[in-house]
């Protein structure tokens, strides 16, 4: 007999900046500035590699 085990399905995403996700994704009113927390909310994890890219800077 097989042994079952369950474990956890992760959804996530590569990025949360882009365009077309407003008003599907996004709702149309929501700021820019809280894409990234709203994002966070809905799903399982974000990946967030811009600092490969480019240094990073503070928000003012």
């Amino acid at each position: 007999m097989t042994r079952r085990t369950s474990g956890t399905f992760r959804v996530g995403v590569g990025g949360w900046t882009y365009a077309p996700w407003r008003g599907v994704f996004y709702p149309h009113d929501l700021p820019h500035r809280c894409e990234l927390s709203y994002a966070a909310r809905q799903l399982s994890s974000i990946e967030i590699n811009s600092t490969y890219y480019r240094l990073q800077v503070p928000i003012r």
